[in-house]
C-alpha cells in the first residue's frame, strides 16, 4: 500500500472527512483534497500532523503493517474500532481494562 492509500484508509477508517481532517490538523483543506484526489504527497510536517490527527507516531504509521502480523484477527478488530472512537471514549476505555485487568 502507499501513502497516499495509507492515508485514506487510516483517515476513512476513524471517519474523518477531508475537512474534519484539516481542523485537527490545521493543514488547508485545498492541500489535503490535492493529497486524496490527485496523490500529491504531504510533506513530513503534513503527514507527522496527519498521523498525530489520527493517533499515530510516524513510526508506527511506517511500521504498522509489520506491528499487525502479530496480532490475532480479534485484536485487529478491537484495535481498529477502538480508533474509530474519540478520544475521552478511548480513555475511558483504556481505564476499564486497566480495571478489569487487575483484578
Amino acid at each position: 500500500m502507499d501513502i497516499i492509500q495509507k492515508l485514506n484508509s487510516l483517515r476513512l477508517e476513524r471517519n474523518l472527512s477531508v475537512y474534519r481532517l484539516a481542523e485537527l490538523t490545521g493543514i488547508n483543506q485545498s492541500t489535503l483534497a490535492n493529497t486524496f484526489s490527485r496523490g500529491t504527497l504531504p510533506n513530513i510536517q503534513n503527514l507527522e500532523a496527519m498521523c498525530e490527527a489520527m493517533g499515530l507516531t510516524l513510526s508506527q504509521f511506517f511500521a504498522e503493517e509489520e506491528m499487525t502480523e502479530y496480532l490475532s484477527a480479534e485484536e485487529h478488530r478491537l484495535i481498529k474500532d477502538l480508533r474509530k472512537l474519540p478520544a475521552e471514549t478511548k480513555k475511558s476505555v483504556e481505564n476499564l481494562i486497566f480495571k478489569i485487568a487487575e483484578n
